[in-house]
């Protein structure tokens, strides 16, 4: 593009010997030389290669020069798509859609010719295709208006393009997109608003907007090499060291994530569009060409044919022909590795020596890999010879661990066995016991055992007989006796009252007596009674005291023996599974030691090959 004259028309270099030094040290490192000029379409295809890459966020980054900056936007990018998709979403309509379409035609163009008239031609459709939309929230719009006045000499205006992209970054934070594409605008708008200011050559405000994009995406190598030129033309060196050390450091990183993951895609483009390549195409950078070199020198190991070592060790696995040991992984490494290290052996770039513990790592990745195997297998046979032993044991442990199971069972059954037992019996012995207390407490209550109930139906039967005493003793009195007249019979009568009463009161005294000594007499017998009933009570709880004892011997008794008899067994499959341990573990050191020497044979060179790498 005419930008590049047009920046380098008058270079700020006058030292032509300092500038020829900074470009050897791009020619010795990385084999590159300052380009007076680009080709977009080559640029469009790298840029396609880059998006078709599946990176993660960190290393997902392409560089946007400060020169072909405005291409950027034609680019089949992620970012592109996320906010064309925003747009269809919030912007909808036919008319705003052609409007789009004719927008991004016309840029395109514009941003891809060289010629000055389609330029100018281009540029100013774009303009008129911009100013037709009155959506105020299509930021899209804001931005390529901002490049067309920062890049566009017909229509170069650094106050306008400061607006638009100060008012696009104010509006991005008011939309509704997700946090990573808004970062992302936000990052490139303050590039552009660096660029803006470098081709002011205000490299305060420049430095400044190059600061802000890095404390937004603080990986972002774009803006960290333009900090650094700001920093050059400000006269901090040291400053500018610091990012360009970042700036290889994270080349690095990326070839290392491209290695880690088998990728030769991945690891061919960046390569072939590292970062740090890019210093070398801006001359500004020569100013600081002693701190380049120091930078480049302390990751440049002091051997340089450190790659051409690794494509002789792979060669050397490849010819051990162990390819039975090859699992996916190796397989997929060895592929790896075979497209890689050949290609860039003799290659004495900086940027790859810088990440030959990568390609080192990968070599022994390979060799740890084999000699894995190689171990499994020969342990594997080891494994399968012990297997015998292995199933002997376990049955045996199995076994005893069965019994140790079953003996602990038998306690808990035996224990719950012995306890209904005697609750049973306790149960029986206290139903009987019960019985005969409620006969004990009954006896006041029963008509033959009570002396009151006895006395009074002896007194009854003694009153009854007293009058029928009376009744015969009067009578018997006067029995033979003739009565002749009346003032006699009352004689009589009064006699037979007497006689009567003298005969029925000895029946009724008499009656008495008896009815006493019978009453004594159910006393005595009722006592007699509770006192067996007593005896026959504590004899049962003695006889259920015994029951109970005679029950837990026997329980225990069998309890013992049972016990004796399963430790016995017990006892022998664990001796047995200890017998077959020993020999188990003196079968197990001979082979040990057999298939450690296999190993050793298998993987001697291997080893040596490690060792050297």
């Amino acid at each position: 593009m005419a930008l590049v004259q047009e920046k380098y028309s008058n270079p700020a270099i006058g030292s032509e010997m300092l500038l020829s030094k900074f470009i050897k040290i791009g020619k010795d490192h990385f084999q590159i030389a300052p380009r007076n000029d680009s080709d977009p379409i080559a640029l469009i295809k790298e840029s396609i290669r880059f998006f078709s890459l599946d990176l993660p966020a960190e290393i997902k980054e392409i560089f946007i020069s400060y020169n072909e900056a405005p291409l950027f936007w034609i680019f089949e990018s992620s970012l592109l798509t996320q906010i064309e998709e925003f747009m269809k979403f919030n912007f909808k309509g036919i008319a705003y859609t052609e409007l789009h379409k004719q927008m991004k035609e016309n840029y395109s163009r514009w941003a891809t010719t060289k010629l000055k008239s389609e330029r100018e031609y281009y540029s100013t459709t774009t303009i008129n295709f911009i100013e037709r939309d009155v959506n105020k929230h299509n930021f899209f719009k804001m931005i390529l208006k901002g490049i067309i006045f920062t890049y566009q000499s017909t229509y170069y205006s650094p106050t306008k393009a400061l607006e638009m992209f100060t008012e696009t970054f104010d509006l991005i934070n008011t939309l509704r997109i997700n946090e990573h594409t808004k970062a992302e605008i936000k990052y490139i708008l303050k590039l552009y608003t660096g660029f803006l200011h470098l081709k002011e050559n205000d490299y305060v405000s420049a430095n400044a907007a190059f600061k802000d994009a890095i404390e937004i995406k603080s990986q972002g190598c774009t803006a960290k090499i333009y900090a650094a030129l700001s920093e050059i033309n400000l006269d901090n060196e040291d400053l500018a060291t610091y990012h360009l050390r970042e700036v290889f450091e994270y080349d690095v990183q990326r070839l290392s994530i491209a290695l880690k993951t088998n990728n030769a895609g991945m690891f061919n483009y960046f390569f072939r569009n590292a970062f740090i390549y890019n210093v070398f195409y801006d001359k500004d950078f020569a100013k600081a060409h002693d701190s380049i070199q120091l930078i480049l020198n302390e990751h440049r190991p002091l051997e340089g044919d450190l790659l051409e070592k690794c494509k002789e060790n792979l060669e050397k696995i490849k010819k051990k022909k162990l390819d039975e040991y090859y699992d996916e992984e190796i397989t997929k490494t060895f592929a790896f590795t075979e497209k890689i290290i050949p290609v860039y052996s003799r290659s004495r770039s900086t940027l790859l020596l810088a990440a030959y513990p990568e390609f080192r790592k990968k070599l022994n990745s390979i060799v740890e890999g084999i000699v894995s195997k190689v171990k499994e297998k020969f342990y594997a046979e080891v494994k399968e010879s012990l297997a015998s032993y292995d199933v002997v044991i376990k049955d045996n442990l199995s076994a005893e661990k069965h019994l140790l199971e079953e003996l602990e069972s038998f306690k808990v059954k035996s224990k719950e066995m012995l306890s209904e037992a005697i609750k049973n019996l306790q149960a029986n012995y206290d139903s009987e016991a019960k019985i005969l207390e409620e006969k004990i407490e009954q006896l006041p209550n029963m008509d033959r055992y009570n002396p009151r109930i006895s006395l009074a139906n002896n007194m009854t039967y003694n009153t009854v007989i007293a009058f029928i005493v009376f009744f015969i003793g009067g009578m018997s009195s006067y029995s033979n006796r003739v009565v002749d007249n009346a003032s006699e019979f009352n004689s009589i009568f009064a006699q037979v009252l007497i006689s009567g009463s003298k005969w029925g009161a000895i029946s009724f005294l008499l009656g008495v007596l008896i009815s006493i000594a019978m009453a004594g007499v159910i006393v005595m017998e009722r006592f007699d009674v509770k006192s067996k009933l007593q005896r026959k009570l504590n004899y049962l709880r003695i006889e259920k005291e015994h029951t109970i004892a005679d029950i837990k011997e026997t329980s225990q008794h069998k309890e013992k023996i049972m016990v004796e008899n399963m430790n016995v067994s017990i006892q022998l499959h664990k001796k047995r599974a200890e017998e077959m341990k020993g020999q188990r573990a003196a079968a197990e050191k001979e082979q040990m030691a057999a298939a450690n020497q296999k190993i050793e044979n298998t993987t001697a060179d291997l080893i040596k090959i490690f060792a050297q790498s």
